[in-house]
């Protein structure tokens, strides 16, 4: 009698948790599951067709001496960032192609946890220029100054961060660097491969993350709560969404809302003006900070400093409406 009763207890605790969760996660978890899986492999398989060739391809370069000959010309400007002259090709790649191929370079150096940080920073400001900057012209959001106003902003910010970032800031290196120690191709190929997997495990619990919080029964009184952060950088309620969108997933898909919004004329033009500006200063944020956390940088200098500077430059363009007096970094008119 007491082991009968004993499983209907818990049987009535397991239904009660599958109510709850049910309650919480109205669509099954094993779709949601199923979709970020496939999602963070498609990103995954770019990943690799990127990251592993130009990863060695550099390292090529760097062990046939070449990086090694131009690194010297790149010193001056690179030394006022606190990185060595050799991380100017990790600007140059990710200023032109993605956070993957800067990646990619990283893995030749030798680098610290303060570089990797500081790094993290700039690339993190200004990357994918070409890609994001057409997406951004598509939809009239942007002009091409919008990249070098990015770049503006990058470098010094990166000059500013080498003299307060602390020396000996914390950081861990899942897989050491090609560039450490005695140089072995076999070494090389493994931490590659390894970095790999790393970084597809980020993109896919990233991934079920933003799944399982879209469909979080509750996320709506989270919305609710967090609507008071871009009414203090300048922004009206109303440009929440595409802000939003684009904070956490990226700027495609907030450069999207954005333009629908504007057809409708939902959005002000200084709200189009203000979001342009901070999603490309500070968009996809987790993902893009944790990929270089991968490689030994610092979490929460990383975004912190992202956020801040975004925060900062939107709040000081809202004040008496400067913004427009500053449309000439590639902002659109208003019609």
């Amino acid at each position: 009698m007491t082991e009968e009763l004993n499983l209907r207890e818990g049987k009535e605790i397991v239904d009660s948790i599958r109510k709850k969760s049910s309650d919480m996660f109205p669509h099954s978890l094993k779709e949601v599951f199923t979709k970020s899986l496939k999602q963070s492999l498609k990103v995954s398989w770019m990943l690799i067709k990127i990251y592993i060739p130009l990863s060695l391809l550099t390292i090529l370069l760097k062990q046939l001496g070449v990086i090694d000959y131009i690194a010297p010309y790149f010193a001056p400007l690179m030394g006022a960032m606190g990185l060595p002259g050799e991380a100017a090709l990790t600007l140059l790649i990710g200023f032109t192609v993605n956070i993957y191929a800067a990646l990619a370079t990283m893995s030749a150096f030798d680098l610290t946890f303060r570089q990797v940080t500081l790094l993290a920073v700039v690339v993190g400001i200004a990357h994918n220029l070409f890609v994001e900057t057409g997406i951004l012209t598509k939809v009239r959001m942007a002009n091409i100054r919008i990249a070098f106003f990015r770049i503006f902003v990058a470098i010094p910010v990166g000059i500013i961060l080498n003299l307060v970032l602390p020396e000996n800031v914390a950081g861990t290196v899942l897989i050491r660097h090609a560039g450490a120690g005695e140089f072995s191709w076999l070494t090389t190929l493994q931490g590659l491969l390894m970095t790999s997997v790393q970084i597809m495990v980020i993109i896919f619990l990233i991934t079920l993350g933003y799944e399982l919080l879209i469909m979080w029964r509750y996320s709506s009184i989270i919305k609710r709560k967090v609507k008071f952060i871009p009414n203090a950088i300048g922004l009206s309620g109303k440009a929440f969404g595409p802000w939003i969108v684009g904070f956490i997933i990226g700027i495609a898909y907030s450069a999207g809302i954005l333009y629908q919004y504007m057809q409708k004329k939902e959005l002000s033009h200084k709200d189009v003006c203000l979001t342009t500006v901070f999603i490309v200063l500070a968009h996809a944020i987790i993902e893009d900070t944790m990929l270089f956390v991968v490689m030994g940088g610092n979490f929460w200098w990383i975004i912190l400093t992202r956020v801040f500077i975004a925060s900062m430059i939107v709040r000081i363009l809202s004040l008496n409406n400067l913004y427009k007096k500053f449309l000439w970094i590639g902002l659109p008119k208003e019609k």
